[in-house]
């Protein structure tokens, strides 16, 4: 009974993968200051993409690919050292998007920052 009024409610049981983006962690041993400029350049260069928001002080950046409700990325540098960045590199999704397992973005952004001094 109980399960017929949470059904009635909308209060379906939780999917596996809920809140899980697709996302890489790349190593590179670089200072934070020139990974973080390889990151940027390598939305355009690599992505085509565009740079929606450029915070370097939070060392994030967001990017998009122009199409209204598109898959987006957010990337965010963190020094690991004095001359290590560690980068993450995540799919965001528009609200109601169905879950994604993997993200070609994601990937290729990864592989191009990892032929470059990554690890």
């Amino acid at each position: 009974m109980i399960r017929a009024i949470l059904k009635w409610l909308g209060h379906e049981p939780l999917r596996d993968r809920v809140g899980l983006r697709p996302h890489r962690l790349v190593e590179l041993d670089l200072g934070i200051s020139e990974a973080y400029a390889l990151c940027l350049d390598a939305v355009t260069a690599v992505l085509g993409a565009n740079v929606l928001h450029d915070d370097r002080a939070q060392g994030t950046i967001d990017i998009g690919f122009g199409l209204i409700d598109a898959e987006r990325l957010h990337v965010t540098c963190e020094a690991a050292g004095d001359a290590h960045a560690r980068i993450r590199i995540e799919a965001r999704y528009p609200a109601g998007a169905a879950p994604r397992l993997s993200s070609t973005a994601v990937d290729r952004l990864a592989e191009f920052l990892e032929t470059r001094t990554g690890h």
